[in-house]
């Protein structure tokens, strides 16, 4: 059930109800986690954010970035999305599965000028129940985004990089905050990166405890009670990473939707494990 009022998040009855709307595109975030044969929504379009990303090497800086506003208008020619159009994402359902891919896509598509964009509280196993689904052919059913010539994103003012992130580390008026697992803000080294631990000074806020224990996102209430206790203030800049920036755009929309002034460091800990201290 869904407890958080916010105009980006809508329930499966939603898509129920826009079933018939051609005005409706959906997307299925669970890109390439998704598994040959899986159940998916009989009408949607599968997408995984490195579909929508700039691609590079595991710790480099362009790993996470996003596209130019050209390469955007490319793939929404291929997904079907014009300016009539209304995009529902949905992911997987955390917090047992998923890192918040589908508030990728939403943080992405803001970017590229796309502001109707919503995605389904409680995730796939909420899409699922609705009954209209059939199994996954990555062949057909994955956007194929091999002919797009990536560039690089200009003027996202909703992003930081490594350079100007060294520079506001240990600043009082900014707030660095860790949305990976507790377990890696701890130094447990998942995904491969060069050194273990986090960003000196950074507070852990884990993308997944901001779902209940059926995947949908908690209430407003309950949600500013939480990141107040872990500290966070309106009154300052808040940054979120993770390791190549999906996890840490899921918490950066759903901070900014609470009020607070949010950037995204998209190349993450996979490269500032390359050039920066940890603690």
């Amino acid at each position: 059930m869904t407890q958080f009022d916010f105009e980006k998040l809508v329930d499966a009855e939603y898509l129920l109800q826009n079933r018939s709307n051609d005005k409706v595109v959906v997307i299925d975030a669970r890109g390439s986690m998704l598994e040959e044969g899986s159940l998916m929504y009989d009408k949607a379009i599968v997408v995984d954010w490195a579909d929508i990303s700039l691609l590079g090497e595991f710790g480099g800086e362009e790993l996470g970035k996003l596209l130019s506003k050209e390469n955007y208008l490319q793939i929404f020619t291929k997904l079907g999305i014009n300016a009539d159009s209304e995009v529902l994402v949905y992911g997987f359902t955390m917090p047992e599965q998923g890192f918040g891919d589908e508030v990728r896509v939403l943080y992405t598509f803001r970017y590229a000028g796309l502001d109707n964009v919503k995605f389904i509280d409680g995730g796939f196993k909420q899409v699922e129940k609705l009954g209209f689904n059939k199994n996954y052919e990555p062949s057909f059913d994955r956007i194929d985004v091999s002919d797009v010539v990536r560039s690089e994103a200009t003027q996202n003012d909703k992003a930081i990089f490594t350079d100007e992130l060294l520079l506001k580390i240990g600043n009082e008026d900014v707030q660095v905050i860790d949305t990976r697992l507790e377990v890696e803000y701890n130094g447990r080294v998942i995904y491969g990166e060069n050194k273990a631990g986090h960003i000196p000074g950074a507070i852990s806020l884990p993308f997944n405890t901001l779902v209940d224990n059926n995947g949908f996102l908690k209430s407003r209430e309950k949600l500013e009670k939480y990141v107040t206790e872990k500290g966070l203030d309106k009154n300052k800049i808040q940054i979120t990473y993770c390791t190549t920036g999906v996890r840490a755009s899921y918490v950066a929309v759903i901070l900014e939707e609470l009020g607070f002034k949010v950037r995204n460091y998209e190349p993450s800990f996979a490269r500032y494990a390359n050039v920066g201290e940890v603690e």
